[in-house]
């Protein structure tokens, strides 16, 4: 498994200038997103959910991240082949207050860490907002159930992808 993490996040740092994705409204507190994030450094892969109708994304239609998304598919089927998922989220350096991911269909996502970084783990809240576990998931994926449970990032130092697969 460090060895096909590793290979990703190579991939994942060879990407340069790294996409921006700007937001067109405001994410707030418990809402999809964790802040009033203007723009995220992020890419999204697979199918897309807008206007109500399903569409591939950009990278994935127009083959932009061929190694990256073939490296993460392979991955996970390799050692997840059970989740369930049309979409994965690649973020780096995105901080991400208390929030839960309303949108996704099911309750259960993949999430890993990588990169060159210290700090970043996952805070797993109670309903009031109180941190009740402390995950670190650099190399070290975990499953979770991000759409009931509220989650946000402790901050970190250094470059921090996290990767989350969703069924929207």
């Amino acid at each position: 498994m460090d060895l096909d993490l590793k290979q990703i996040q190579i991939l994942l740092e060879n990407i340069k200038p790294f996409p921006k994705v700007t937001n067109r409204k405001p994410l707030n507190q418990f809402k999809t997103s964790g802040g009033n994030h203007k723009q995220l450094n992020c890419i999204h892969l697979g199918v897309k959910y807008f206007g109500k109708k399903y569409s591939q994304t950009k990278a994935t239609k127009e083959n932009l991240y061929p190694d990256i998304e073939r490296s993460i598919l392979n991955f996970i089927e390799k050692y997840y082949p059970n989740i369930k998922y049309n979409q994965i989220l690649i973020n780096k350096n995105n901080f991400f207050n208390i929030h839960k991911d309303k949108n996704n269909k099911i309750d259960k996502a993949l999430l890993i860490g990588v990169g060159n970084y210290e700090g970043g783990e996952l805070n797993l809240h109670d309903d009031n907002g109180i941190i009740i576990k402390r995950v670190n998931i650099k190399n070290n994926p975990i499953i979770f159930a991000n759409k009931t449970i509220s989650h946000s990032v402790q901050p970190w130092t250094g470059d921090r992808y996290s990767i989350i697969t969703y069924l929207i």
